[in-house]
């Protein structure tokens, strides 16, 4: 990928090599043909050049191409983070404790998602069990990704489609995704 893309900006600048030579050449001894029209439309096409390779260079659009957006996507959907994945549940380390969720303890999972600065949220999830509440915020949680996944293959009755509803004043809202039957 990364040859592909100093391929395309070699051409780019050989393109704007070419035009300003051009350019030079009309301007140097300007009426080249006995019609200025088309001395003004070879400019016209020179400058055209120039702006588009320049913009091509510039705005290379590889940075988000499918490739390298599939390959994040992968790696965080394969990333363990703070968890590890066990038959029967999950153990995830927090503030240097190790913790252990079976699979059938977990009662709830809710989304949520809180107001941050005013200008931007926080979203993660909540994990009930019959003994204790989890909180896990996507921003904060090296490996949420793959959690999520763990939880879709081992829990079933997900509900994709829970309405989100607004909890308080400060902005909290949360989705109930699965509750145990």
């Amino acid at each position: 990928m990364r040859l592909k893309s100093n391929l395309l900006s070699s051409m780019e600048k050989k393109i704007i090599i070419v035009c300003c030579i051009i350019l030079g050449w009309i301007f140097y001894d300007y009426p080249i043909f006995d019609n200025e029209g088309i001395s003004y439309f070879i400019i016209l096409c020179c400058f055209g050049g120039i702006v588009f390779s320049v913009s091509k260079i510039l705005n290379t659009s590889d940075k988000n191409d499918y490739e390298s957006v599939e390959k994040e996507v992968d790696r965080s959907a394969n990333f363990d983070g703070i968890f590890s994945y066990e038959n029967d549940g999950f153990y995830f380390t927090q503030n240097e404790k190790s913790n252990f969720v079976n699979w059938i303890e977990i009662l709830e999972i809710n989304f949520f998602s809180i107001p941050f600065l005013h200008e931007e949220n926080h979203a993660g999830l909540e994990i009930i069990t019959e003994k204790v509440s989890y909180e896990f915020n996507n921003q904060q949680t090296p490996g949420i990704e793959k959690l999520t996944n763990q939880l879709i293959e081992n829990l079933s009755h997900w509900n994709f489609d829970a309405e989100i509803i607004k909890i308080n004043n400060h902005g909290l809202k949360k989705a109930n995704l699965y509750k145990k039957t």
